[in-house]
């Protein structure tokens, strides 16, 4: 779909009228780091994460693939985390306690608003409640219109990046240290002026 290294043109470039469509990518699993190379990695349902840059699809590819769209925007939401590790515990198995380190993340294509659930040394959390990532559950709400209103928006109807920000941030952040205790800090890149939602 995303396409390769050597070719970008997958099906979402065939997908994708040349100044007219909206590109949304959202993603919602696991992201690991190579235990070799450092780099981040997005892993398919039947990948070893032992080994993503064997299996795994870089996240570094998505990106430079998505640059190359002719779409007229570009959003990527990833509900995923880079740490290797997850609600079950670390992802690489029958290892003894292993620290690899993401490399800095890619840059995010030219242009995109890119959206992400944790920092690259959290962990996405899971609410089991709603059967969704804690970011998805919350990044919806925000989109819904609770991000425009309060001390969150303008309450004109519309729900800018900055403004889901700034709900994500207050909201999902402290949702996931009471609830779990942990430190989750929601990444946004791009325009933070782009109108990601209109409410009625």
């Amino acid at each position: 779909t995303f396409g390769t290294k050597e070719n970008h043109r997958g099906r979402l470039n065939n997908w994708v009228r040349p100044g007219k469509s909206d590109a949304f990518v959202f993603y919602s699993s696991h992201g690991v780091p190579g235990l070799f190379d450092g780099r981040s990695y997005l892993l398919p349902v039947d990948a070893d994460p032992a080994t993503p840059q064997l299996n795994g699809y870089p996240l570094a590819t998505l990106y430079a693939n998505l640059a190359k769209l002719p779409a007229r925007s570009v959003t990527v939401m990833l509900d995923a985390c880079f740490s290797g590790g997850s609600a079950g515990g670390a992802l690489v198995r029958s290892a003894s306690s292993i620290s690899v380190v993401a490399r800095k993340p890619p840059r995010t294509p030219a242009g995109a608003v890119v959206l992400t659930a944790a920092g690259m040394n959290q962990v996405a959390s899971w609410d089991d409640d709603v059967r969704l990532g804690l970011f998805t559950r919350y990044v919806l709400e925000g989109l819904a219109g609770a991000a425009d209103r309060n001390e969150f928006g303008d309450d004109n109807g519309k729900v800018t990046l900055a403004e889901l920000g700034k709900f994500l941030k207050e909201e999902m952040t402290y949702q996931a240290r009471r609830r779990f205790g942990r430190r989750q800090t929601p990444e946004l890149k791009g325009n933070a002026g782009r109108v990601l939602s209109t409410v009625r």
